[in-house]
């Protein structure tokens, strides 16, 4: 799709596609949702697009074969690990591969003086217990890279037309989040568009309420990974403990329980509390991390980056 007009009256949506051979075709529609994903078709037209300064990072990514997994019913189990510049993936896939990737600072990418598949492979030998994991393991394909993929657009929605999952907004996939977001605000969208077209004087408030939650999820997350890298979480995480059923609650806002109205957000605010106070506890340490998180986000343009 190379273009989107919009108008009035009844059919207020065109929507211009252009096909591989150059021809064209023109729908209209009453309605028109953007499920682009990172091409984020509509916000990139409508010049509402804008890169997540709070939290630019790159990544590094490949597929490799013979990955040593867990044993038993572990076996499918997601691997995170951090090392210095950033942190791991390590995603086993039904096919036997496993998908391994490096989410590190701008900062680490853009010193990068090797072809991308040596520096994959110098930066997993950064994490002993990835390399390890790792140790005979064969690369299936060419590495990717990309920069600055966290974003978000100003507005998830507008009178004849809104965006879902990533056309709308995409975040750090630390917690593996990204489907399940997709996901509920498809749900949602399409309350919203049945509410828009057969009830049109309820179209505004329903609208707002998709604007609400689209804002929500990315917003729940955000406020842990912005955190993630510094050494009063990884404290919390590594030794967790389970006052006012802070636990239980961490873990149903990593299994995307976030949309119900199962009883988490006063645990939720305790976290952030204990958080608080023990990154005050250690002043000069968090000061210091703090620093070190303004300098590494420095942003890369978003897009491939060549091998060289």
């Amino acid at each position: 799709m190379t273009a989107v007009q919009f108008g009035h009256g009844e059919w207020p949506v065109r929507a211009c596609a252009q096909r591989e051979d150059g021809s064209r075709s023109m729908w209209r529609a009453r309605f028109l949702v953007d499920a682009s994903g990172r091409d984020t078709l509509l916000a990139t037209q409508l010049g509402d697009k804008q890169r997540n300064t709070r939290h630019s990072s790159a990544a590094l990514f490949g597929h490799f074969s013979g990955a040593r997994r867990h044993p038993g019913e572990r076996e499918g189990h997601i691997s995170i690990f951090w090392f210095e510049h950033g942190w791991f993936w390590f995603i086993p896939l039904a096919d036997g591969a496993t998908s391994v990737g490096a989410v590190v600072w701008p900062y680490y990418l853009k010193g990068r003086a090797q072809p991308a598949r040596e520096f994959f492979l110098a930066t997993i030998a950064l994490c002993p217990p990835l390399a390890e994991r790792l140790a005979g393991a064969q690369l299936l394909q060419d590495v990717e890279a990309t920069g600055n993929y966290s974003y978000s657009a100003r507005s998830a929605c507008g009178p004849h037309h809104l965006l879902v999952g990533d056309a709308y907004a995409f975040i750090d996939p630390v917690f593996s989040s990204g489907v399940m977001l997709a996901m509920q605000s498809a749900f949602s969208g399409a309350d919203t568009i049945e509410q828009c077209l057969r009830h049109p004087r309820r179209a505004a408030a329903a609208l707002r309420r998709y604007e609400r939650l689209a804002r929500h999820g990315p917003r729940e997350f955000s406020w842990f990974i912005y955190r993630m890298t510094s050494p009063t979480m990884r404290e919390l995480f590594m030794s967790p403990r389970n006052p006012l059923r802070m636990k239980e609650a961490l873990l149903a806002l990593l299994a995307g329980d976030i949309y119900g109205r199962t009883p988490i957000w006063r645990a939720l605010s305790a976290f952030k509390w204990i958080y608080r106070i023990s990154a005050l506890l250690h002043p000069r340490r968090s000061a210091a991390a703090l620093r070190r998180r303004r300098r590494n986000i420095q942003p890369l343009e978003r897009g491939p980056i060549p091998a060289r």
